[in-house]
């Protein structure tokens, strides 16, 4: 069993309108730390692999990792996982009136000798990372909210 680490926070937003950001890879450059480009043809769904590239550390170059959008229950649940590392990312939706409360769960499955590694470091990372990233998402969501 992986450790995992969690955060949540409430975005004022419709559930709609934090789905559609949360939910599609080639929003996730905008407000997803480190992330510079995602890379696919089309992401139909549940069981579409993209290609992230990500600058680690700020000093090494750009690292493409193969993810994957594994099966999600629409507009509230989905999860992301790398296939190299097993590191992945989920998050749960939950309408709160005519806001959207988020938890964001992250941590690491070990996969091979990548995954051990990113598993050794996680807790160095994990906690300040996904702080990061729900910092970027209520402003993420406003830049593309849905027309009422």
């Amino acid at each position: 069993m992986a450790d995992s680490y969690r955060r949540h926070c409430v975005i004022e937003a419709p559930i709609e309108d934090v789905w559609s950001v949360v939910s599609d890879p080639h929003t996730h450059p905008d407000w997803w730390p480190e992330l510079e480009a995602v890379q696919a043809e089309t992401l139909a769904g549940a069981g579409g692999e993209y290609t992230r590239l990500t600058k680690r550390l700020g000093f090494l170059d750009l690292v493409d990792t193969v993810w994957v959008m594994e099966p999600m229950e629409h507009m509230r649940e989905v999860n992301f996982r790398c296939t190299m590392t097993g590191s992945y990312t989920r998050f749960s939706l939950t309408p709160a009136q005519d806001d959207t409360f988020v938890e964001i769960e992250g941590g690491v499955e070990p996969i091979g000798v990548k995954g051990r590694i990113a598993k050794a470091a996680s807790p160095l990372y994990f906690k300040r990372w996904l702080s990061s990233l729900l910092e970027r998402l209520p402003t993420a969501v406003a830049k593309t909210k849905q027309p009422s």
